[in-house]
This record gives structure tokens, sequence and C-alpha cells, in this order.
């Protein structure tokens, strides 16, 4: 097996533009800890002293060091070295090092420190960190190919945000000054005289210059996938860009194709092609936009650091690429909360809602979209989402946007309305107003306007009272028919929302009782309940039909006579627990009808509704 070559460092005869180590590198604990003497990495009694030791914690948190994540990490293994045979490797130059095997072999380079317990002070008390680049393969596993002191074979590395500066200089007295000095605090592999050990015995011999890099690859039109990916990393720029067009297209037409892009090695070099300009830069961002829009890879491409790359393009990237960004982000959080998680916590929002104002039309429907996406039973997000001003904006495109843009931004009012403190904001910035004309335009705009306002509704009589002014009650029975008088109907999933909202207005509100079911909504509402359309929910319908017969005599014969009764107890069967809740409630408000009784009884309800009684209780909501 092959090792990297193993290049003269600091100190040798060849004068070039590289990384100089320098003491600034090292950061220490407290001013006891000294930043020379003996060294142990990893700290004693590693990993229990992490949480324990309140010191080392403080030292690796925010505060001073900054860390993202920590990993106890050995030498590379022999197949990792052998990938990495030709590629000429520095002692004291761990970023040199880092970079040149990320162009070999498109291993992300990650930036940190190596976490170093002061052995000669009292145990526990002191520790020093150096600050250090290495690379993860596309697995997410780190590797680290910087030679090693002997007795610091496993080192505790910590990823930071405050390890990112870093420049090259040429060659001066300067530099060489400061490379020993920083030699002499200790951390690589050095002989006795404190200059950088030679590479061992069973290592190539000492380079005074590493190898000119192989010929870069050119695009011929023929390739396949794995030929493509090869163009990502050795290809000319223009190769590079014409391989990511090709990949963004294969990985556009199927999940069958997405998946060889990542079977291939694909994620990281695209990753890569994102800090690159122009077409290529747009095409690589396209690829995994379509490769994330497929929940088996959103875990692989978060691990590669798609989530930060996406956020830096929202913040630095052209127009054309901004709305591919937030592509990005809206397709890895689709039900994925820690996607959702980090996608918030990496700084996306305030980038997202910028789009919102100041974006053109697809950049402000992939923003809709990722706010929506981001929102969806996330409740912290809700919230700072909200806080991070996306209200407003998201409303103004209610009446502003095209068709395509009010419903994502429909949409992720509608997920922002689920959190009870953003009811008020939202009714505030006047969205009632704009989402009611909405539902009479049909369509995915008139679906999600549905679902924002049966949100709204909810448990909130201020906005209740505010769409019922707005005149929303008869478009809402409206979008129930399955055969409308004009346009094409509603989806079932939009139907179940304008139920929803007419159920959360209907709530012991007798005048609207009377309206809804004047309106003819009642045998539209037992119509949803016998539909076996697929993925259909019948909760909603149901509980439509629960507060419109509530303590409502007329409304309760009339939900009976439209043959409500034999659909309600055959959902009592049916698996959904919550469908099972609210077919006995509204069974329960019929039987107040005597002329319900005997139709309850011959559909079969008793010995369903008997063995709900043996049921366990719903757990409490969260």
């Amino acid at each position: 097996l092959g090792c990297p070559r193993v290049e003269r460092a600091s100190g040798g005869s060849v004068s070039m533009s590289r990384y100089w180590p320098e003491p600034s590198d090292v950061r220490r604990s407290n001013e006891s800890a000294a930043a020379a003497g003996a060294l142990a990495s990893p700290p004693k009694g590693w990993p229990g002293c992490f949480s324990s030791n309140a010191a080392l914690k403080a030292f690796m948190g925010k505060k001073a060091l900054n860390g993202k994540r920590v990993r106890l990490t050995g030498t590379p293994s022999a197949e990792d070295a052998s990938k990495a045979s030709a590629v000429t490797i520095v002692p004291d130059d761990p970023f040199g090092n880092a970079e040149r095997v990320q162009a070999a072999l498109g291993w992300a380079i990650v930036k940190g420190f190596v976490v170093y317990e002061c052995a000669d002070q009292a145990e526990g008390t002191s520790f020093v960190a150096h600050l250090r680049w290495w690379n993860a393969r596309e697995s997410g596993v780190w590797v680290d190919f910087t030679p090693r002191p002997a007795d610091a074979q496993q080192m505790v590395l910590l990823e930071s945000a405050h390890a990112e500066a870093k420049t090259k200089k040429e060659a001066s007295a300067a530099t060489a000054e400061a490379a020993a000095a920083r030699l002499a605090l200790g951390g690589f592999l050095t002989q006795a005289n404190g200059k950088p050990a030679p590479p061992d015995a069973k290592a190539p011999k000492q380079q005074s210059a590493p190898p000119p890099p192989p010929p870069r690859l050119d695009f011929k039109g023929s390739e396949g996938v794995e030929e493509l990916v090869l163009l990502l990393r050795r290809g000319t720029a223009e190769a590079q860009g014409k391989a990511a067009a090709a990949i963004a297209a294969a990985a556009a037409a199927g999940a069958d194709e997405a998946r060889q892009v990542v079977g291939a090695g694909g994620v990281a070099p695209l990753l890569l092609l994102l800090r690159a300009k122009g077409d290529a830069q747009e095409h690589a961002a396209r690829a995994i936009m379509s490769m994330a829009d497929s929940p088996e890879h959103q875990a692989s491409l978060s691990a590669a650091g798609a989530i930060p790359a996406a956020v830096g393009l929202l913040r630095s990237g052209s127009l054309g690429v901004q709305d591919v960004a937030a592509g990005i982000l809206g397709n890895l959080a689709i039900q994925s909360e820690p996607n959702q998680t980090a996608i918030v916590a990496a700084g996306a929002l305030p980038g997202l809602v910028s789009l919102l104002a100041k974006g053109a039309a697809p950049a402000k429907e992939q923003a809709c979209f990722a706010l929506w996406n981001l929102a969806c039973q996330h409740p912290p997000n809700q919230l700072a989402i909200a806080e991070a001003g996306a209200v407003r904006p998201l409303v103004a495109l209610l009446s502003k946007g095209t068709p395509p843009v009010q419903e994502e931004a429909a949409g992720a009012l509608m997920n922002l309305a689920a959190h009870p403190d953003n009811k008020r904001a939202i009714a505030a910035a006047n969205a009632i107003a704009a989402l009611v004309p909405m539902l009479s335009q049909g369509g995915g705009p008139a679906e999600q306007a549905a679902g924002a306002l049966m949100n709204l509704a909810s448990n909130n009589a201020l906005n209740q009272a505010s769409i019922v002014k707005a005149e929303a009650l008869s478009p809402l029975v409206a979008l129930l028919q399955t055969a409308p008088k004009s346009g094409e109907p509603a989806s079932r999933r939009g139907r179940e929302d304008a139920a929803g909202a007419l159920m959360n207005l209907c709530l012991k509100q007798k005048p609207l009782q009377d309206r809804v079911a004047a309106a003819g909504a009642v045998p539209l509402l037992v119509g949803m309940l016998s539909e076996q359309a697929e993925g259909a929910q019948y909760e909603e319908a149901a509980g439509a039909l629960t507060n419109l017969a509530d303590t409502h005599e007329e409304n309760q014969a009339a939900v009976g006579k439209a043959g409500a009764v034999p659909p309600l107890a055959a959902l009592l069967r049916k698996p959904s627990a919550s469908a099972q809740e609210e077919a006995a409630g509204t069974l329960m408000n019929l039987a107040a009808c005597d002329a319900n009784k005997d139709a309850i009884v011959s559909a079969g309800a008793l010995p369903p509704l008997v063995a709900l009684l043996g049921s366990p209780p719903p757990p409490p909501p969260p």
C-alpha cells in the first residue's frame, strides 16, 4: 500500500508561498496553562471529562474555541493512506496538507483545533489547543494526514468557526523565526533539535518540491456518471461546468439517477464547486437541490456540509444562485427535524427573509418554500421565523406575488399560524383580508389559503370574527365541492383544510352554524366521509359536522338525514385514533336527536363504541 509523500517542511531550502506555523496558532484555556511543555491528547479521562470537567467544557465551548463537533481521531487507515499516496504531506503544515488532499480526493476540509491537556499542570486544570485542518471523507469520517508525535496517535479534534483565518506567506526570516517558535510549543512530529522530523524509513524519500499535478481532463459529452464525477475533481474549469450541468440534469431526472450520483461520490466535489463562480456554481447547486429532494439523501448531504454551503450562497451568491440555495434548504428541511433545526442554527433566516422582499419571482417562491418546510411541525422554528421578520413580507406576497408565489407564501403562513404566539401577528399584518380572496382563485393558492385560515381560526375568537367579517364562509363551502360550477375542484387536502376552517369557525357559534348549514355545507361534508381517496383524512370533515351539530337540533337532523351515520360508524373501525375520536364525537352530538338513535344502532356503531371505552387515552399534546 502507498503512503502520502512527506516533503521537507519549514527549514527546507525551497522558497515558496505556503502556510507557516505561528505561535498565534496555539490557544490556552487560562493564564496558568503552559503553552510549552508535556501535552496529552486525549485529556485524561476522555470522553467523560468533557462532561464532568467544567474548565475543559468551557474551553471547548462558545466563549472560547466555539466548538461545533468533536471526535477522537486516530491516524489514517491503510486504505486512506493508499488513496492519498500521490499527495505531498508537509509535517508542519496541516493547512496545506488538507487543501492538497481536497484537491486530489475531493474530501472536504474541516477546520478546527487539536485539544491537549497540559500534562505538567495539575490534572484537569489547564488545556491548550493547536490550530489544525484535516479532511472528511464522503461518508463524513474525519481523516488527519499530518504526521503526529509518537505519543499522540489518538487526538481530540474539535471543529471550530474560529479556525478559518490562516493565510499563505512567502518564506522569510520572519516566517522562519515564527515557525521555530511555534514548533517549540509541540504538537508536531519533530526531532530533538526542534526541526520537523523526516519521514520514517518506510516512506518515500524527501522531496524539495511537490510533483506537478496531473493534467486536467476535458469534457467529451459521452461520459457516464462516474466519469462525470471524476471531471468535477480533475477537469478543466470548462469541463467542470459542463460535467456539473450533466449531473444536474441526471439528478433531476429521478431518484435512481440521483442515487447513482451519490453512489459515485459526487456530493463532495459538487459542494466544492459551490465556491466557484458562474455557471459551474449554479449547475452544482441545482444538482444538490435535486438530490436533496429525496429523503434518502438528506442525512448524507447534511453531513457533507450542504447546509452551511447553501446558507453561504444565500449571503454571497449571484441572484440566479440564491433561489437555488433556498431550494436546497427547503428540500433538506422536508420532514427532517434535525435539518430544520440545523438550517436555522446556521443562520439561514436573514437571507431567506431578505429574498421575500428583494429577490426575483423564482427566489421569492423558493424562499417561501423553504420557510414553509422549516416551520412545519417545528414550534421553535415557527417562532424564530416570525421573530426574523418574515410575517409582513409573506403577507405582502399574498396580493402582489404570482400564483405560485401566493401558494408558497400562504403555505408558509399556514405553518407559522400553527403557533399560538404567531396568530395575532399574522392577523395584524392584514393576512386575513388577503387570504379570503385567494379562496376563489382555485388551485394551490386557494387550498393553502384555506389551510392558513384554518390555523388562524383555531382557538382564537378575534381571528374567527375577522374571518367571518371578511366573508370567508361562502368560498370555504364552495371549496368542499367535487364538481364546482367553475374552475378545477380543489384537491382532497385542500377540501380537508376548508372543512377544518369551517370546523374552527362553527365551534360554539350558533349563528355561524346556521349560516354554514344554509350555505349547503352538510351534504358536502357527509360526502367527504364516504370518499376512499388515497391518503384521505377524515378528521376535519367529521369535526366540522361535530361542531355544526353541537346543541343544534335542526343541524343534527339535517346531518343524519344527509346519510352521515353509516360512514361515521365505518370511521370508528379505522386504525386512526384521531378519526375514531372525531367520529365518536359527531355520533355523540347526533344521538341527541331522537331521529338519529335508531340509525346509529342499525349502522353497527355500538360494538366499536363499546370497544373504544377500553382503549388507552390519547397522549397529551406536545
